[in-house]
């Protein structure tokens, strides 16, 4: 008799990578939140709750620089001469 041993070699099962956001995925958030305001789609029962996630987020993008906070626009007829 004699042993014939015969070896097989698998491939590595390669494992799924974990799921990412970029900044860029933040900032788009962000957007999105902000055209939804514009268009009035938030209830009035949600606004706290969409108004404070905006806030964190508008923080925590400014602070690392992803974004920048604008001026306020100067009212008609306040004019520096």
């Amino acid at each position: 008799m004699s042993d014939d041993t015969t070896q097989t070699t698998e491939a590595p099962v390669e494992q799924p990578s974990a799921p990412t956001l970029q900044l860029s995925d933040l900032v788009l958030a962000l957007q999105t939140i902000q055209a939804f305001a514009q268009r009035g789609a938030v209830p009035a029962e949600e606004m706290s709750a969409i108004g404070g996630l905006h806030d964190r987020l508008f923080a925590f993008l400014e602070a690392q620089g992803a974004i920048a906070r604008q001026a306020p626009a100067a009212p008609a007829g306040e004019q520096n001469a």
